[in-house]
């Protein structure tokens, strides 16, 4: 059974964005952390609904990790999408896209900009930045992802898409295209971020095979039950 946070074991850290050796990076992940705009942060609670939750970092074993059925029919199903892959170069058609997303996806604190989640020097800090850009076949960009290399660690740094165009999960689709280069670079783990300790839209991570969560009182990570997606929003 999940726990409730106890205040008095509250973790709230936040170092400002700076370059990382990648061994140095990995040793951040491996320890809760994350990044966010111009911060390095770790915290083990949230608010979610109004209500105060704690927050659960995550993690995917590469070596072990394999697709599941559905999973790799999203992949066939937007094989005609066209995806390229390069270092992260922030443009206005980013600001654009994201603005789409932010008022389709956040009910409660939207942020307004872009830089909340990804900071101008993101191609560089903490480690090397790159980024997936997909578009339909007829040349529209739909989705834009964003992941920093370690040296045995990767962080799913970010992502967002067109509302529009739902019917391609774009969100898991992107998700698929990490992991798929994480293993092609040979790393280890794969680093989604955190969900909560309450149903909530961040569900869709327990989603894989392979998955490790971090325990915040002793600092290890454990094995991680796949969660079969749910409609979290008919929980609460």
């Amino acid at each position: 059974m999940r726990q409730p946070v106890i205040l008095e074991d509250v973790i709230d850290e936040r170092l400002l964005m700076q370059p990382l050796e990648p061994a140095v990076f990995d040793h951040y992940m491996a320890n809760g952390w994350r990044l966010l705009g111009y911060s390095i942060i770790r915290h083990n609670f949230a608010v979610c609904r109004s209500q105060m939750c704690g927050t659960i970092p995550l993690r995917i074993r590469l070596k072990d990790f394999q697709f599941s059925k559905s999973q790799r029919q999203l992949l066939r199903r937007n094989a005609d999408l066209n995806v390229d892959y390069g270092p992260i170069m922030l443009t206005p058609e980013h600001d654009t896209l994201f603005q789409l997303h932010s008022e389709h996806r956040f009910t409660e604190r939207r942020p307004d900009l872009l830089a909340t989640f990804i900071g101008a020097q993101a191609h560089l800090e903490p480690v090397t930045g790159t980024s997936f850009t997909v578009r339909m076949p007829d040349g529209k960009v739909v989705a834009y992802s964003f992941m920093h290399i370690g040296q045995k660690a990767v962080s799913g740094t970010y992502c967002f898409f067109h509302p529009d165009f739902s019917r391609f999960s774009l969100g898991n689709y992107t998700f698929l295209l990490e992991l798929l280069k994480s293993q092609e670079l040979g790393m280890e783990f794969y680093y989604p971020g955190y969900c909560y300790d309450v149903p909530s839209q961040f569900d869709y991570k327990l989603n894989f095979n392979a998955l490790e969560s971090f325990n915040w009182k002793t600092g290890a990570w454990q094995p991680q039950e796949r969660l079969h997606v749910r409609h979290w929003a008919e929980l609460v």
